[in-house]
């Protein structure tokens, strides 16, 4: 027990040097060493780099290996960039207004007693951040850390600029804060059994929660999607409102939203194939 947490206190020690890199070293250095770095984690982490490789040819069958691994390649970059950008920015408020762009949305569907629905695509941490900058009173629904001592670090940074963070066992409190007229921000494109429907995503049964189906029937919230996209030197943000439609049986009422919610995340992933998480196990069960 003790080597544990041992363990624990060198990789938060570990992790702290890092944040502290981030937030002293320029962009444009930390983009440079960023190139630099990815081949040497894919040897490390080679078992990874083949299994986004497999579900990337499985969900996308008719695409040229060589583009595939350039792909992958930028998956492995973008996930660098979200960690790094994700920490830098929130020192900085005037920087995620700025790489956050708003243009065009219809935001004032953002009321009380809402439901975001996004993914680990493009910059799911930044997209957070920005609508709480916009005075939106932002909870994100999160599974823990096995680490508790960075797992207690990343939630004091991710409610640094005021939004909030409940776990996914928290659901009292997480029904609490859409009563009181709050917006519970959700991802659900990870795998996860307990509970779940077994619903198709990228061509393939996924087991998926329907966490913002039983939300949205309990209290009646609003369902919206968005989604932060990395463009050049900014994100664009795409959203689109989901109406549920209701079915005698729960069962499949329960699994026909969660499928038609998975195939808008699945929309924005095949247009954007470089900057989805491939990183998931999300077919465990393949």
């Amino acid at each position: 027990m003790r080597s544990v947490k041992i363990r624990e206190w060198v990789e938060y020690v570990i992790v702290f040097k890092i944040v502290i890199a981030i937030i002293l070293l320029p962009e444009f250095f930390l983009k440079q060493l960023l190139h630099i770095l990815i081949p040497a984690v894919k040897f490390f982490l080679y078992f990874r780099q083949e299994m986004m490789i497999r579900n990337f040819v499985t969900c996308f069958p008719k695409t040229n290996y060589r583009d595939v691994v350039k792909i992958i390649n930028d998956v492995w970059f973008n996930i660098g960039w979200t960690f790094i950008t994700s920490i830098k920015y929130i020192f900085d408020s005037r920087k995620v207004r700025l790489k956050v762009r708003l243009d065009n949305l219809e935001i004032k569907d953002l009321s009380g007693n809402t439901i975001i629905v996004t993914a680990h695509i493009g910059n799911w941490e930044l997209l957070a951040q920005r609508l709480v900058l916009e005075g939106y009173k932002i909870a994100a629904i999160v599974r823990p850390l096995r680490n508790k001592l960075i797992d207690a670090k990343v939630k004091q940074f991710r409610e640094k600029l005021g939004g909030k963070v409940f776990y996914a066992h928290q659901l009292k409190k997480v029904i609490d804060w859409l009563k009181s007229g709050g917006i519970i921000y959700v991802l659900p494109d990870q795998h996860i059994i307990e509970g779940s429907v077994r619903v198709e995503f990228l061509g393939r049964p996924a087991y998926t929660s329907p966490v913002v189906r039983l939300l949205n029937k309990r209290l009646n919230s609003n369902i919206i999607t968005m989604f932060c996209i990395r463009e050049k030197s900014y994100y664009k943000v795409f959203m689109e409102k989901y109406t549920p439609k209701s079915l005698s049986d729960i069962k499949s009422d329960l699994e026909y939203n969660t499928l038609q919610i998975n195939k808008i995340i699945e929309k924005y992933i095949r247009m954007y194939p470089s900057q989805w998480m491939w990183l998931h196990r999300r077919w465990k069960e393949n």
